[in-house]
């Protein structure tokens, strides 16, 4: 049979080139549809529109939220490590100073103690001096009196200078009694000059010793241990405060990220929609399945016409094939998934729970 028989359809016209509606009831049913799905339509842009600004609102606050954040992160990261090293190695310092101050203190009573005491002790022992200079003076004299020639020639066999009589050298036993007596009445008078300057000394140290005035140093370690505390609590309620901004920031962080996340989820959701809506009227508008054969070919012995065969077998095989991918793409299966054999609801499947996952 030929293309020309009675029996046989038009050729096809190649997917409705013209996209004119036909006039039938068919199409009638479908304009109803179609109005509603442009409605939806014109509605899904909107909506789409409102969430896409919703986004953009929900982005510009997330970013200065975020700025906030972040700023203030640092400036309590700054007061934080200020108080960890500065303060609190301020107060430690502060506490060992006071330790080192009283101390010092102690040993300075104690020095100013013993100074006091050796000054006393010198001026005591400067009078004894005076005594021992007052004999030597005494043992001058009488040397050199002449009633007392006749002694000293005896000691030390000297006469006086004025005398004929020869000097005779004096026994054995007193042969040094010259320089010893000599030296019992020098040393006394670089003695008393000793115990004078150390007499002099023995007063300045004292006075250097309290004109130190170690005591002011307790007043200033008290006024820098409580200038200290302030300056240590002033970081550490700054320090908290900004903890607190920081901790209310994160909390208003924490609910823009869950905003802008529904925000994005919405307007996404919404392209989905309108694109769903937008695809479904453009097909409804100007149909044409590529799946439909429009020049069949009929193996049938029960028609006469070869252009007359069926022509959805492949829309058939393509809805099949999307059941298939639905199933490997959400489905786990321990055999082939073609295998009618394995399904989830197989008697003889005798691990389902490991057969079928979703």
């Amino acid at each position: 049979m030929t293309q020309n028989s009675k029996n046989c359809p038009p050729p096809p016209d190649n997917g409705c080139e013209d996209c004119k509606d036909k006039d039938n009831a068919t199409q009638a049913s479908i304009n109803v549809i179609r109005v509603d799905l442009c409605k939806q339509l014109y509605d899904s842009k909107g909506n789409v529109t409102q969430q896409e600004t919703k986004f953009d609102g929900e982005n510009e606050v997330f970013k200065e939220k975020k700025c906030m954040f972040l700023h203030t992160e640092e400036n309590y990261r700054r007061y934080r490590n200020l108080e960890i090293c500065v303060g609190t190695e301020l107060l430690q310092t502060n506490d060992l100073i006071k330790a080192n101050v009283a101390k010092i203190k102690d040993l300075n009573k104690s020095l100013n103690t013993t100074l006091v005491t050796l000054a006393k002790q010198i001026k005591d022992a400067k009078s004894k001096f005076g005594d021992v200079r007052t004999a030597a003076d005494y043992l001058k004299r009488g040397y050199e009196d002449k009633c007392n020639t006749d002694q000293k020639k005896a000691l030390t066999g000297k006469t006086p200078e004025n005398c004929d009589e020869p000097q005779k050298p004096p026994n054995d036993a007193c042969k040094n009694a010259d320089y010893d007596i000599n030296q019992l009445i020098c040393i006394p008078q670089g003695l008393t000059k000793d115990i004078e300057s150390i007499s002099q000394a023995s007063a300045d140290v004292v006075g250097i010793q309290i004109f130190s005035n170690i005591d002011t140093l307790d007043p200033l370690q008290t006024g820098l241990f409580d200038k200290s505390q302030k300056f240590e609590k002033l970081i550490n309620d700054t320090m908290k405060t900004r903890k607190g901004n920081l901790d209310k920031l994160q909390d208003d962080l924490v609910v823009s990220v869950k905003s802008i996340t529904q925000a994005a989820m919405a307007r996404n959701s919404a392209r989905s929609d309108f694109e769903g809506y937008y695809d479904t009227v453009d097909f409804l508008c100007c149909p044409h399945c590529d799946c439909v054969n429009e020049n069949p070919n009929n193996d049938s012995k029960d028609n006469d016409c070869m252009e007359c065969g069926p022509r959805l077998q492949d829309c058939e095989s393509q809805i099949c094939d999307i059941c298939n991918e639905v199933k490997t793409t959400f489905c786990c299966r321990d055999t082939n998934p073609n295998n009618n054999d394995s399904g989830p609801n197989n008697s003889n499947n005798k691990n389902t729970n490991h057969a079928y996952r979703s």
